[in-house]
């Protein structure tokens, strides 16, 4: 494998996989693009794995946090709320995964169903930002059952290519009444063990493969590891500042485009 499609899948996970326009939609579309054989499984274990470290370094506060609140709640009974919202909110998304991701992986990841995928969700999140600058007065730990599962399956809907895990729980978020910075830490902290499963998943078929498979050098997979946690560490910054200034606009935006020139093309 070149050193050019190491660094390049890296960057569009780093990137992708936090910021709204879709990790899988654009991991589809770079071996088309740049004619890519297949990356396999090792690769896309790392750089899963390099995103789920840039989450726990930059959150690392708030994880710990969680962590001890999930079993004291004479703590901080706030944050033990929170840990059981992330918990129960990540159940959907989990049994659809098990379920069901394999029939998605095999009939789902093409460029048509991605282009149109993005632009309908494209116009949810709009849907979203309207409804959120006129209705937001909840707090994280205000949330309630109904609300939390919304959420999850929220969450659950972005397995589905095209969609954006972070798009579209941030939208959720925002019609639960929460303010965007509230909706989009949410969605951070809700997907690391989203993230961590999926990571695990692909490390566990790639070791289960035999060896005469296993064709990525050591050196390959740590600059993989490297580029997407800290390119990860970079769009969490990121999406953090453009959120609270403009909302989902200027992701909408790309989306929009990037949808109409697959399916012109496509």
């Amino acid at each position: 494998m070149e050193f050019f499609q190491i660094i390049l899948l890296s960057v569009i996970q780093g990137l992708t996989e936090f910021l709204p326009i879709s990790s899988s939609g654009h991991l589809i579309l770079a071996p088309l693009i740049f004619n890519f054989e297949d990356q396999g499984l090792a690769l896309d274990a790392i750089l899963h794995l390099g995103t789920l470290l840039a989450i726990i370094i930059f959150f690392r506060k708030d994880l710990t946090d969680l962590a001890k609140g999930l079993i004291d709640r004479q703590g901080s009974p706030e944050t033990h709320h929170l840990a059981w919202c992330i918990l129960i909110a990540s159940i959907p998304a989990g049994m659809i995964g098990l379920f069901g991701g394999e029939w998605i992986e095999a009939n789902l990841r093409n460029p048509t169903f991605v282009g149109y995928n993005l632009f309908f969700w494209s116009l949810i999140f709009i849907a979203a930002d309207r409804y959120s600058s006129k209705n937001t007065n909840a707090e994280l730990n205000q949330l309630s059952l109904r609300q939390i599962l919304f959420i999850g399956c929220a969450q659950a809907i972005a397995l589905l290519p095209g969609t954006s895990r972070s798009g579209i729980t941030i939208a959720a978020g925002l019609f639960s009444n929460l303010s965007h910075t509230s909706a989009t830490r949410f969605s951070f902290l809700l997907g690391t063990p989203i993230i961590f499963a999926a990571g695990m998943h692909k490390l566990v078929q790639f070791v289960s493969q035999p060896s005469a498979e296993q064709t990525y050098s050591n050196l390959h997979l740590f600059i993989g590891l490297g580029i997407s946690f800290l390119v990860g560490l970079l769009a969490i910054q990121l999406l953090l500042k453009i959120v609270e200034r403009a909302g989902l606009l200027p992701f909408i935006i790309y989306r929009i485009l990037l949808a109409g020139g697959i399916l012109l093309y496509y």
